[in-house]
């Protein structure tokens, strides 16, 4: 797995393209760091949140808003980390050890809650910046199995996501959905590579992943294997809706992934959190960078996912609170009433 603490750093790349300035400053200009927990690299996650460190930066020395810049908070380092996903992401915002962290919304709503992976200790200092992407529940098998449905999966091998994924509780909530508990299936708990490189060699005969689409890393396997994605039947996605109603539905077009034929999915909002203590004023600043017009271009040529990041589906299905600063901004734009 690559290093925990393999980071991109955002924004410099913005005042080294803008010019620096080639008059001294009077004094050393300010610049404040502010990390972005992403999830594994060949995930969406990470790519998705290196593009809004970009877009949130301003480092010192670059070009003003008005003149063709960077339009983030002045003197602002924005930076992604690479972690294993939603349930490590919470929990570093929370403890301190992350300034803010892509999640799931069903995720966010367990730690908020104090259910699942976080039972007993709920974590009710988590605010929402903003809801950004429905990522796909993609049910990845090998066509050569002979598959026909997730229920086909009984006796088998599958990976269901490492154990502070955010795919974790949803894989298993898709799998008791068809009556498939712990000891039906040959459970294994790798990362999106580790599982790409198991299914590819044979090793695994399924696996579950989480991620908005096109996922890259499926993306690469698909030229490489035959694969498959499994439906989810109208009658489970209704039963998990009831008992998860942040959960949506969507379509994976034919060729999205070489070979594989349209699929209905199960879809999970990814939001962007932070904790309720960070200071107003610099979320208030990261949000309205976010949503400012001239980054949507930034947006939609960057990433796919990215390209769901719009203001008029930002406040939907948010899984916990609005921080006060995010909550100004919409106010102010007109999305949110009092």
């Amino acid at each position: 797995m690559p290093s925990r603490r393999r980071t991109l750093f955002a924004g410099l790349g913005a005042a080294i393209a803008g010019g620096l300035s080639t008059r001294a400053p009077a004094q050393t200009p300010i610049t404040r760091g502010f990390t972005i927990g992403a999830g594994p690299i060949g995930g969406t996650y990470f790519p998705v949140a290196s593009l809004v460190a970009t877009v949130v930066s301003n480092p010192p020395g670059g070009r003003t808003c008005e003149a063709g810049g960077n339009c983030g908070v002045p003197g602002l380092v924005a930076e992604a980390v690479a972690t294993q996903g939603s349930v490590e992401n919470v929990r570093k915002i929370v403890e301190g050890g992350l300034d803010s962290a892509f999640a799931q919304a069903d995720i966010a709503a367990a730690a908020a809650a104090g259910v699942d992976a976080f039972a007993g200790k709920p974590l009710t200092q988590l605010r929402a910046l903003a809801n950004l992407f429905a990522e796909t529940v993609h049910v990845v098998a090998r066509r050569d199995r002979g598959f026909g449905s997730v229920a086909d999966l009984r006796g088998h091998s599958v990976s269901l996501g490492q154990k502070q994924s955010g795919t974790l509780p949803i894989a298993r909530a898709v799998l008791a959905a068809y009556g498939l508990g712990p000891r039906d299936i040959d459970s294994r708990y790798l990362s999106p590579q580790a599982g790409t490189q198991a299914i590819r060699e044979g090793e695994i005969d399924a696996f579950v992943f989480v991620a908005g689409q096109p996922a890259p890393l499926l993306v690469g396997l698909s030229k490489q294997l035959d694969l498959d994605l499994l439906p989810v039947s109208t009658f489970v996605i209704a039963k998990l809706r009831r008992e998860r109603p942040w959960m949506t539905t969507l379509t994976v077009p034919a060729g999205v992934y070489q070979g594989v034929e349209s699929r209905d999915a199960l879809a999970i909002g990814a939001q962007w959190l932070a904790p309720a203590a960070a200071d107003e004023e610099l979320i208030y600043g990261t949000v309205r960078a976010l949503f400012h017009p001239s980054v949507r271009g930034r947006l939609e040529r960057g990433h796919p996912a990215a390209a769901q990041i719009r203001l008029d589906n930002a406040i939907e299905g948010l899984a916990v609170p609005l921080h006060p600063g995010a909550a100004r901004f919409y106010r102010e734009r007109g999305i949110l009433k009092d």
